[in-house]
């Protein structure tokens, strides 16, 4: 069966009742989770995920989730708009010009732009996936165990990527989750590994625990923190107004949106550099293109418009490398490469022969969902625009209610439970040495599917160790790996130099739209 034959019933698959209703509801919880300030995409996809576990049909549970990354994108600009507090880590660069035009009285006009930026990026990257995927399938899917174990190698060299500032934390807390995926009896060797004894630890560490300890609870506590520290205070948010966007100003954005869209598709395709690199490198990019650079940080819809395509973007082109090689694109997609195991579906070049339907099934429904953002936002945003003034207070609580319950859900095993703890507990320590749980969960992640390649090669070619650089394809995956870390090193000290800069830039700009208000 063709491609177009597959396309064409993966269509009828997402225009049923139930995955629209999924669609709707994962995009309405992403638009609240990611507008709360200091939460993010990731949680409303941890949130979300065991209340996939009650949907049959796998395909549907992962477009629930993705509905969950496109809702959440846009809603980080709610917050970024009417607070310049950004809701998630993509929406920074928003409050570069949002903010400023919130303050001077056009908050609606800000939403708009954002809005149609981002179901402009979220389309071409939905529909850039659409086109690609099959192709690049099957250029892999000639892979054996020793490609695929060069192709984890790839994947945990991610931690180049999400390691924040410091490399050499970002490689202890990677190896910190190789080592939980060890823990267990070994699949290979039937041999009790690191469980010390305890009966709990035979079966290894539940990868849903993990990723609600390490995330999830993580950013609550954090935020619910912030908060009492800060008094209780609330951000006063610039009320919504009724003057939106004019045709003249969505033809004037044009360009922006174009030019961030084509960059950020290329830079998420790219594994490990996701949405937070392609907001500032976008947002510089479409500045020093611009016939008005001047105006930027100062309330032009050409900086919203580069910053909130260029994050959207990223949704559907991170994809292309986890569907089609088993490889996270970032670390919202490492998240969803573990919903995808937890759901029984094997991500890579086999997915478009042995689960095709399934494959194109949710590649159209990450293009609907990006369909359906723009008029979804238009009716919801004033209403998802109040959950900021909610006391954070009430917030917590019910979050971490749903947390430890959706532990306990994947399971029903009350060990789930205390993992989660363990976990939360740990990764607070790891957050007082500033070291991020992403590398951690990445290498819990990948660490299974590199261990059980590394076994398979070395039975298939007698112990040979340099097999992995005498097979061409093998040895091109490994170069590319050596080339990718090295770009991913230089990318993060420009992004900390870009936003050093514009802080500073947009500090300067605060202070004086704040004395000229004053005046």
């Amino acid at each position: 069966m063709g491609d177009f034959s597959y396309i064409m019933q993966a269509f009828v698959a997402v225009f049923t009742p139930t995955n629209l209703a999924f669609i709707f509801g994962g995009m309405v919880v992403g638009m609240v989770v990611g507008c709360i300030p200091g939460l993010s995409v990731t949680l409303g996809i941890i949130l979300f995920l065991p209340l996939t576990y009650t949907i049959k049909d796998a395909s549907t549970a992962i477009i629930a989730l993705l509905a969950v990354y496109v809702g959440g994108m846009y809603g980080g600009s709610i917050s970024a708009i009417t607070l310049n507090t950004p809701g998630t880590n993509s929406a920074i660069a928003t409050t570069f010009d949002g903010y400023p035009l919130a303050k001077k009285g056009r908050t609606l006009l800000a939403l708009d732009t954002s809005l149609f930026a981002s179901t402009f990026g979220g389309i071409f990257g939905s529909a850039l996936l659409l086109i690609c995927a099959s192709f690049i399938a099957k250029l892999v899917g000639k892979f054996a165990s020793v490609e695929y174990f060069s192709m984890a190698i790839l994947g945990i060299s991610l931690l180049a990527g999400v390691s924040g500032e410091s490399l050499a934390k970002g490689i202890i807390s990677g190896l910190l989750g190789i080592f939980m995926a060890c823990i267990g009896v070994d699949a290979v060797t039937g041999v009790a590994r690191f469980t010390f004894g305890i009966r709990a630890l035979q079966f290894g560490i539940d990868m849903l625990p993990a990723m609600i300890g390490l995330v999830a609870l993580t950013q609550v506590v954090e935020k619910l923190g912030e908060f009492k520290l800060s008094g209780g205070e609330m951000f006063h948010a610039h009320k919504i107004d009724r003057k939106g966007i004019t045709k003249h100003e969505v033809i004037s954005i044009l360009p922006a949106c174009l030019r961030s869209t084509v960059i950020a598709s290329f830079i998420g395709a790219m594994p490990g550099v996701g949405g937070g690199v392609a907001q500032f490198l976008c947002y510089n990019e479409v500045k020093r293109g611009s016939k008005h650079p001047e105006q930027f940080g100062k309330g032009t819809l050409e900086g919203i418009a580069a910053a909130e395509s260029s994050n959207n973007a990223v949704v559907g082109s991170a994809m292309i490398p986890l569907l089609t090689m088993g490889i996270p694109g970032d670390g919202v997609t490492a998240l969803l490469l573990g919903a995808f195991i937890l759901h029984g579906l094997q991500p890579g070049p086999t997915m478009f022969t042995k689960q095709a339907l399934s494959a194109y099934t949710i590649i159209v429904g990450c293009l609907v969902a990006n369909l359906f953002l723009f008029p979804l936002g238009k009716l919801l945003t004033r209403a998802v625009a109040k959950v900021v003034q909610v006391r954070y207070t009430y917030l917590a609580p019910v979050i971490m209610l749903f947390c430890f319950a959706g532990a306990f859900a994947g399971t029903g095993n009350s060990k789930e439970i205390v993992f989660c703890a363990l976990m939360l507990v740990l990764s607070y320590i790891m957050k007082l040495f500033d070291m991020s749980p992403i590398p951690m969960l990445l290498g819990l992640i990948l660490a299974d599917i590199m261990e059980s390649n590394f076994v398979t090669s070395m039975m298939s070619y007698d112990m040979d160790f340099f097999i992995f650089f005498k097979r061409p394809i093998s040895a091109v995956i490994l170069l590319l790996t050596v080339l990718l870390v090295v770009s991913m090193i230089r990318i993060n000290k420009k992004v900390a130099r870009l936003n050093e800069a514009q802080a500073e830039e947009m500090k300067e700009t605060h202070e004086s739209l704040d004395e000229a208000a004053r005046a």
